[in-house]
């Protein structure tokens, strides 16, 4: 087991390869990530066919969604001649009820809440209408309230499409099937691959730096790095696990080289 004075005697800070449920370790330089982030911006920006102001992105199970769907929801989108975008990440696999979904819509632009959902909805059309400011939910799975969602979608084709939202799937070949009646709002499908060998491989690096570790390659030879990225057959999720397995190894093992030494002097 890793523990602290084990990481910070490695030159550590903290664990680089726990699968934290934030964007601490998030790396930009995953050529798809970027790919998503530059098509949701334009997404974004385009105000052409009013109706269509739901995003779909797809691809496969460890290739990063949840992380780039927070990170995608903490982003500052500058926009010209419009207010602040405010994001919403919400994991549909943990929420449960409609009224939790409009409780985190109303946090997110800190308005007044109410008794009735009816009278939540309004109070979020009104606080929208008052301002130009817009929001952006990003679902990290599939909806699972869509009257609601379609109540603001549909609210929104009349209000500038103010209220926006991308939804993250795995890479199912029936997306239609996936958003029920939401598809009528679809304008955007982004398929999203995993990651290469040398991108997972260039990712351990960049969170080993980020942990605080100025030379990885001190505990993390570069063949290491790219045997933990087949491995992994795509996953990041399985590389951070196998990547953490190897972590523990050395800081292990260099535990050992420390302590005999020490045994030795005393006899």
């Amino acid at each position: 087991m890793i523990t602290t004075p084990d990481l910070l005697q490695a030159g550590f800070l903290e664990h680089p390869f726990i699968h934290y449920q934030d964007t601490r370790f998030f790396d930009p330089n995953l050529n798809e990530q970027r790919k998503v982030f530059e098509v949701v911006h334009s997404f974004l920006c385009d105000q052409k066919d009013p109706y269509k102001n739901l995003g779909v992105v797809a691809g496969p199970v460890g290739s990063g969604k949840s992380m780039l769907a927070m990170k995608l929801a903490q982003t500052h989108f500058l926009l010209e001649n419009r207010g602040t975008m405010f994001g919403l990440y919400l994991n549909t696999n943990t929420l449960t009820e409609p009224r939790h979904f409009l409780m985190a819509v109303i946090e997110t632009l800190g308005i007044q809440s109410a008794r009735s959902n009816a009278n939540r909805i309004e109070n979020i059309y009104e606080r929208l209408e008052q301002s130009t400011d817009q929001l952006l939910l990003v679902l990290d799975g599939p909806p699972v309230d869509q009257e609601y969602l379609t109540q603001l979608l549909d609210w929104s084709v009349e209000h500038q499409k103010k209220i926006r939202t991308i939804i993250f799937l795995q890479d199912l070949n029936n997306t239609v099937s996936n958003i029920g009646s939401l598809s009528q709002f679809l304008g955007l499908y982004v398929p999203f691959r995993s990651p290469s060998i040398q991108e997972i491989a260039s990712l351990l690096y960049a969170r080993c730096r980020m942990a605080g570790l100025a030379e990885p390659l001190s505990v993390l030879p570069e063949s290491k790095a790219i045997e933990i990225a087949e491995n992994a057959h795509g996953s990041l999720t399985e590389a951070l696990f196998l990547a953490s397995d190897y972590l523990s190894t050395v800081l292990e093992e260099r535990k050992t080289k420390l302590t005999i030494p020490n045994l030795i002097s005393r006899i």
